[in-house]
């Protein structure tokens, strides 16, 4: 009698274990089913610290923004820079505590006060850093708007469905390591 008890608490035993690896299994198929689908829209998860201050958000182009939005729709987290443009408004945002790792993020305004054109000036104290930055761009922009053109120092996308483009530009000099990113109308002065 006590072996029949022993043999159903087993066998019992047994099937909540399949039942359990069932669930599993169910779910993490259907956790990498909707794992993949999120694969295609780029976030900004996986990438540096600079990186995520720059854009802020992967909603829009930059910082939720995009060209044709309202001049009034601007809202920043970051501080006016120092200058302010005639036709449009500038901010800075800084990566750390030093005066040395920013970016400058400047929202052209066109003739019926909407965004015209974005320009990002990044300036970063070392070259090493700079390249990683463009390197993490050039992934992300990759991703988000099909393979860019260009060669190493510089790419261009030209956004799909609109006359926009984007160019990734690696401008670091001996003395100033840096990078520029600008949204703009196909043909705008912004983009030669």
């Amino acid at each position: 009698m006590k072996n029949s008890y022993a043999y159903f608490a087993l066998l019992l035993l047994v099937l909540s274990q399949m039942s359990c690896q069932d669930k599993k299994k169910s779910f993490e198929t259907t956790s990498s089913v909707a794992g993949d689908s999120t694969l295609k829209v780029p976030t900004l998860e996986n990438y540096s610290n600079a990186f995520k201050a720059i854009l802020k958000t992967d909603a829009g182009m930059v910082r939720g923004l995009s060209i044709g939005d309202e001049m009034d729709s601007i809202v920043e987290s970051a501080p006016f820079s120092e200058t302010q443009p005639n036709n449009g408004k500038s901010y800075t945002e800084y990566f750390d505590d030093t005066d040395l790792n920013f970016a400058d993020v400047l929202y052209v305004k066109d003739v019926k006060n909407k965004i015209g054109a974005i320009s990002v000036d990044i300036f970063i104290e070392k070259q090493v850093a700079v390249d990683s930055l463009m390197n993490e761009f050039k992934g992300y922009f990759n991703k988000k708007y099909g393979q860019g053109k260009g060669i190493s120092k510089m790419m261009v996308w030209k956004l799909t469905g609109t006359s926009n483009e984007l160019l990734l530009q690696n401008v670091s000099t001996a003395k100033d390591p840096g990078l520029k990113i600008i949204f703009a109308k196909n043909g705008n002065k912004f983009l030669q």
